[in-house]
This record gives structure tokens, sequence and C-alpha cells, in this order.
């Protein structure tokens, strides 16, 4: 089996109780795919029919504000999904909320949403799978949401680098400034402050 199904029917295998027929059968109706640094996976406002699985690289969550620049507000690496918040959306269609773009070349295990589908109705206890899939990214939306009124810059800064490690390595320096809603100097500064009092 491909390493990239492993490390998906790992994910899939924590949430599910698939026989080896059934998740062979549910593998079959997904499939690999590779994305370019820098290229769009999902654009806001259009309906999505999949959803993706990372087993390879990091990508962010943003919107597109009227001056042109980004907000942005997740990321999402290895070993999590990528929905674009479109499988919550059931009152627009299934259409994405943020845009989605690679931040690195990346693999993603692309899962049709009729493949969700199949394990809710066909699996014992599947539906787990589609509400762990719904509610563990509004969840953290939610929190950024919430953090970002109620604690500090530091604390979400401490927090970001527990979700993500070695996220300074991997992305730009004014990515991570938008997400924490400061500006590049401010989160220089804030690292710098960071590094004195830890020693």
């Amino acid at each position: 089996m491909p390493l990239h199904f492993e490390i998906f029917n790992q994910f899939l295998r924590k949430y599910v109780e698939f026989t080896d027929a059934e998740l062979t059968d549910f593998n079959n109706k997904c499939s690999r795919v590779a994305f370019s640094k820098g290229a769009l996976v999902m654009k806001a406002g259009q309906v999505q029919k999949n959803l993706y699985f990372i087993t390879e690289g990091i990508v962010k969550n943003f919107i597109e504000l009227d001056n042109g620049d980004h907000k942005i507000h997740n990321f999402r690496m290895e070993h999590m999904t990528v929905t674009g918040y479109a499988f919550y959306n059931y009152a627009d269609k299934l259409k994405a909320l943020v845009n989605v773009d690679c931040l690195e070349d990346c693999v993603f295990i692309q899962v049709p949403i009729e493949a969700i589908n199949y394990v809710i109705n066909h699996v014992k206890l599947g539906d787990r799978l589609g509400r762990y899939l719904a509610e563990a990214h509004i969840i953290q939306m939610l929190e950024y949401v919430l953090e970002r009124d109620t604690k500090s810059v530091i604390d979400r800064l401490d927090k970001l680098d527990q979700n993500f490690p070695n996220i300074h390595q991997r992305v730009p320096q004014y990515m991570i400034a938008s997400y924490l809603g400061i500006t590049p100097v401010h989160l220089s500064n804030l690292k710098k402050k960071r590094k004195l009092t830890k020693k």
C-alpha cells in the first residue's frame, strides 16, 4: 500500500473501526493528488465536492480583503484535513468559506463527499468520521476567534508553535503575523522578548 494511504488509514482508524475490506473499498473511492507550492486548492464561494487529508506539506486558509491583502485564519499541515469550511455550509450549497492555497509542494488524499457518505451509511459507527471531520475543524476556528479576543498575543503565538511544530521554518513571518493580527515587526519583537524570558 502506498505510504500516503497508510498515513491516511492510520488517521481514519482512530475514529472508525473499519474492516480491511471496508477500508480498501473506501480507499478505492479516494485518490492521491499533488499540488505545487502556490496552487489554489479551494476558492471561497465555489462549491466543493472534495475534502482533503494532508500527508505532506502545509497550506493556509485565508480571505482576500478589498485592498487585495490576505487575512490568514488558519494553517493546516500533515495529518490534518482541508475543507475550506465548505462541508458545514449546507445553507449555501457547500461553498467554501475561505480560500486555501499551498505554502509548500503538497500531497493530499482527495476524499469525495460521496466517499464520506458511504462510510456514514455503510460502516459501523461511520457517522463518527463525519462528525469528527465536521467538528474538529469548526472547533479550531471557534477557538481562534475566541482566543483572539481573550488571550494575549504571546499566548496565541505559543499555541501556534505547539499546534504547528517548525512553522517558523516553513511559513513566512508576515503570514504568521497576519494570522496573529499583528505586524511582522511586532512579531519579531515578541519572538526576541520570548527568547530572552526563556534564558
